[in-house]
């Protein structure tokens, strides 16, 4: 009976880290999230914004711009996949979208001259 018990506490805890790793991977997910639609939300407002100037760089800002929306459209689509796949390709393709959020930000805080936070 000794063994029942035991077997019966293990998966209690397995359930309970089970809830846990739902719980952070939800709130990872957020995250992810909230910093793709922030980085096109910002790509979109500095577009609109070089096109109703007009200077000598413009060509370039523009192609700049929109290089940073095709990178954050993958991104997105990557976050995408990586929601419907499971452990442990899920943690890796999240790993994989929060290093390109990442250089992306970098990217946009380097040439656009605006900060992250």
């Amino acid at each position: 009976m000794g063994s029942n018990h035991a077997i019966g506490n293990s998966q209690t805890e397995l359930k309970v880290q089970s809830k846990s790793l739902q719980r952070n991977d939800s709130a990872l997910e957020n995250e992810l999230e909230n910093r793709i639609k922030n980085l096109d939300k910002l790509i979109d407002s500095i577009h609109a914004a070089l096109d109703q100037e007009s200077f000598s760089g413009k060509p370039y800002a523009l192609d700049l711009v929109n290089d940073l929306r095709v990178k954050i459209k993958a991104s997105r689509n990557i976050f995408r996949v990586a929601r419907l796949l499971s452990e442990p390709a899920r943690e890796s393709m999240f790993s994989k979208v929060r290093d390109s959020l990442k250089d992306l930000e970098e990217v946009v805080a380097s040439h656009l001259g605006v900060e992250m936070t």
